[in-house]
Protein backbone atom coordinates (compact mmCIF):
# COMPACT_ATOMS: atom_id res chain seq x y z
CA UNK A 1 0.00 0.00 0.00
CA UNK A 2 2.81 2.42 0.51
CA UNK A 3 4.38 1.84 -2.83
CA UNK A 4 1.02 3.33 -4.63
CA UNK A 5 0.68 5.91 -2.46
CA UNK A 6 4.44 6.83 -2.94
CA UNK A 7 4.12 6.53 -6.61
CA UNK A 8 0.70 9.07 -6.65
CA UNK A 9 2.75 11.20 -4.57
CA UNK A 10 5.25 11.56 -7.18
CA UNK A 11 2.96 11.82 -10.28
CA UNK A 12 0.88 14.23 -8.13
CA UNK A 13 4.35 16.19 -7.67
CA UNK A 14 5.27 15.92 -11.20
CA UNK A 15 1.75 17.30 -12.62
CA UNK A 16 2.01 20.34 -10.20
CA UNK A 17 5.22 21.06 -11.55
CA UNK A 18 4.04 20.22 -15.18
CA UNK A 19 1.27 22.68 -14.55
CA UNK A 20 3.42 25.50 -12.73
CA UNK A 21 6.14 25.23 -16.03
CA UNK A 22 3.13 25.36 -18.53
CA UNK A 23 1.64 28.52 -16.68
CA UNK A 24 4.96 30.18 -17.06
CA UNK A 25 5.34 28.71 -20.68
CA UNK A 26 1.96 30.61 -21.26
CA UNK A 27 2.92 33.99 -19.98
CA UNK A 28 6.50 34.24 -21.60
CA UNK A 29 4.83 33.16 -25.26
CA UNK A 30 1.75 34.88 -25.12
CA UNK A 31 2.84 38.06 -27.72
CA UNK A 32 3.37 35.08 -30.28
CA UNK A 33 -0.08 34.09 -29.81
CA UNK A 34 0.57 30.52 -29.00
CA UNK A 35 -1.37 28.66 -25.88
CA UNK A 36 -0.69 25.64 -24.66
CA UNK A 37 -3.99 23.91 -23.38
CA UNK A 38 -3.27 23.19 -19.70
CA UNK A 39 -4.63 19.66 -18.58
CA UNK A 40 -4.34 16.36 -17.08
CA UNK A 41 -2.06 15.25 -19.64
CA UNK A 42 -0.33 18.07 -21.09
CA UNK A 43 0.68 18.46 -17.15
CA UNK A 44 1.77 15.15 -16.85
CA UNK A 45 4.03 15.70 -19.34
CA UNK A 46 5.33 18.94 -19.21
CA UNK A 47 6.40 17.71 -15.88
CA UNK A 48 7.78 14.29 -16.57
CA UNK A 49 9.95 16.14 -19.40
CA UNK A 50 10.65 19.62 -17.73
CA UNK A 51 11.29 22.38 -19.58
CA UNK A 52 11.93 19.96 -23.18
CA UNK A 53 8.87 18.96 -22.86
CA UNK A 54 6.84 22.08 -22.91
CA UNK A 55 9.41 23.56 -25.55
CA UNK A 56 8.11 20.22 -27.74
CA UNK A 57 4.42 20.97 -26.62
CA UNK A 58 4.65 24.70 -27.62
CA UNK A 59 5.90 23.26 -31.38
CA UNK A 60 3.08 20.70 -31.74
CA UNK A 61 0.62 23.37 -30.94
CA UNK A 62 2.53 25.85 -33.10
CA UNK A 63 3.01 23.68 -36.49
CA UNK A 64 -0.31 21.44 -35.74
CA UNK A 65 -2.41 25.07 -35.32
CA UNK A 66 -0.16 26.82 -37.42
Amino acid sequence: MRNISTLLFALFKKMIAGAFFLYIANIVIQQTGVHITMNPITAFLAGFLGLPGVVCLAAAHFFIFG
